[in-house]
């Protein structure tokens, strides 16, 4: 993990206290193990995978098929994101008033290469309402190891159930609806995200 840059580690919006998500290290973090013979063993065994499934995903692997979804995943995420000039523009105010609503965690940025960055999901078409509410308490549960790609994610796909009601809904749904914010910080709470 890469030491979160100063200049950005106390401002409340800025997600993992200023940890630099772009740096090349990050990129090369995806370098992993492979699994023990045991490991395998009882993969097959448990019935997560048949031998089959596992000798599969194993060559998938060897072939690179894993770190370039990584890889896309990553790069997806960063491209879902406005520079901070961009961030000032959508809101029609100006990059001072942005760092001050950033400062009190009313938007969400991270570090990347030592830019910030905002992701285009905490925004909205609302011009009476431009930026979902309730970021201040969101950003906090995010932790200090979610990556940026991980977040977005989260946001467009996991489901939320809404207590005393059949309905389920993304948290972009959820908040564009204008639900509480508290439903997703108690999935977040629930998925262990913490």
């Amino acid at each position: 993990m890469t030491e979160p840059d100063p200049t950005f580690a106390s401002i409340a919006g800025v997600l993992a206290h200023g940890r630099d998500f772009g740096t090349a290290d990050e990129q090369a973090r995806g370098q992993g193990r492979q699994a023990t013979s045991e490991e395998e063993e009882f993969l097959i065994r448990s019935g997560s995978l048949t031998r089959e499934e596992y000798e599969e995903s194993k060559a998938a692997v060897a072939r690179g098929e894993l770190e370039e979804a990584e890889r896309r995943t990553v790069q997806e995420a960063l491209v879902a994101t406005l520079t901070a000039g961009e961030a000032a523009d959508w809101l029609g105010i100006s990059e001072a008033q942005l760092h001050a609503l950033l400062a009190a965690g009313e938007v969400v940025a991270f570090v990347c290469d030592g830019e910030l960055r905002y992701p285009a999901w905490q925004f909205t078409d609302d011009p009476a309402q431009p930026v979902f509410p309730g970021l201040a308490r969101l950003t906090p549960a995010w932790g200090d190891e979610k990556h940026p790609a991980s977040i977005l994610g989260f946001m467009y796909n996991a489901c939320l159930e809404v207590p005393g009601t059949d309905d389920t809904f993304t948290p972009i749904e959820w908040l564009t609806l204008g639900g509480d914010v508290q439903v997703v910080l108690d999935h977040l709470e629930a998925a262990s995200w913490r």
